[in-house]
């Protein structure tokens, strides 16, 4: 490195604590920068580091025909929602026929984040994406056909987390086995050993499995709006069970230790959350939950301290206020971003109880948000071979 005057611990240094943008430039610079700048040792000291940029990842779903259907990345900055950061990506979906027993989605989902990468999901198709780079990887194909082709099966819900044990990176796919011509939960005319199906994707063997989750009074995983949270080492859903079929449960998959358990909600005031919106999100560092029905206020529940039930506290209410249609996560504990009525996105200022729509559209009940910190985390080299 003395070629540029600079020893190597001291531009590593100075490096790391550069964004994402500014170090894909410094590449450029000569090949014993740009060897630096990808090299593993790089990449996990700019991992480490304190404070690293974060962003607001939108998907934004436009729907333009029947079969016609557009996944489009937008990236802002938090403190700025409004303001663009960088040009809108589209969502590379490839153009495949589903498997005939398997029901086609609408749009693409994103899971996460973990460490700044993020997942997508769209029928069998499954690929991580870094934001920061503007990168892709599919994941290789997993085979779902159920040997029984009366049966339907569509996919629930995904998560995307990492194995704080070894590194690898996780995504577990839901399905939902039902019979073609009744309702899945009628089992005296359509018997079914299992309603629920887990695969699982480890990304140091590069493969996926199926697995039991051994909790076989878990009936549903709630898909929307819930948004699947990585938190803590583990993947959270909202989830009903056979004793408990309004959804008053969070099921949770330790990437460690790849098995499930379940965790409550908060008992005051939720004896009955049928009919009611849930999704789960971070706040103040702490697991929150939030329930909201049309017109009614949203109430956001804070776990604070971590698989403890009576810990729950509720810490805001919300309106009630007409232009709220979907919340989606909160920024820090100063806004609530949320989904409006008229298909805008705004946010709500938790502390001073008034809210600002930005000019930002996309098809109704379908935006999605993530907060993710920019990483230099290469796919190709997390992801080997070709698919």
């Amino acid at each position: 490195m003395a070629n540029h005057g600079l020893p190597e611990d001291v531009l590593i240094e100075i490096m790391v604590r550069l964004p994402v943008k500014s170090i894909q430039r410094f590449k450029c610079v000569s090949k014993s920068w740009r060897d630096l700048l990808k090299s593993s040792i790089f990449i996990k000291r700019h991992q480490k580091r304190d404070v690293r940029k974060q962003h607001v990842l939108l998907v934004k779903r436009f729907l333009r025909q029947q079969d016609e259907r557009k996944n489009v990345f937008s990236f802002h900055d938090p403190d700025f929602p409004q303001v663009l950061v960088s040009p809108d990506l589209s969502v590379p979906i490839p153009d495949i026929v589903p498997q005939s027993n398997i029901q086609r989605t609408l749009f693409a989902t994103v899971h996460g984040p973990c460490n700044g990468l993020v997942c997508v999901t769209f029928d069998e198709t499954v690929f991580l994406c870094n934001p920061a780079l503007r990168e892709f990887r599919s994941l290789p194909p997993w085979n779902i056909v159920y040997p029984d082709q009366r049966y339907i099966i569509t996919n629930l819900d995904n998560g995307f987390g990492l194995d704080p044990n070894t590194g690898a990176y996780k995504v577990v796919r839901i399905w939902l086995i039902h019979h073609s011509r009744g309702g899945y939960r009628d089992r005296s005319k359509y018997p079914l050993n299992q309603t629920l199906r887990f695969d699982l994707y480890n990304s140091t063997s590069n493969s996926w499995k199926q697995i039991d989750p051994e909790l076989p009074n878990v009936d549903l995983v709630w898909w929307f709006p819930c948004f699947q949270l990585f938190f803590n080492n583990s993947i959270h859903w909202c989830a009903s069970t056979l004793e408990n079929q309004s959804g008053c449960n969070i099921l949770c998959f330790d990437t460690s230790t790849d098995a499930f358990r379940l965790m409550d909600y908060p008992d005051q005031g939720l004896q009955d959350v049928a009919g009611h919106l849930r999704g789960l999100m971070v706040l103040n560092e702490s697991l929150a939950i939030f329930f909201y029905r049309s017109k009614e206020p949203v109430n956001i529940w804070v776990m604070k301290e971590y698989g403890v039930k009576e810990s729950w506290t509720k810490q805001f209410v919300i309106g009630p206020h007409d232009s709220i249609l979907n919340p989606l996560l909160c920024l820090g504990d100063e806004w609530l971003l949320y989904e409006s009525e008229n298909g805008k996105l705004a946010a709500w200022a938790l502390h001073q109880n008034h809210f600002k729509e930005f000019q930002f559209y996309e098809y109704q009940n379908s935006l999605r948000a993530l907060v993710y910190e920019e990483c230099l985390i290469n796919l190709e080299m997390l992801i080997p071979g070709d698919h």
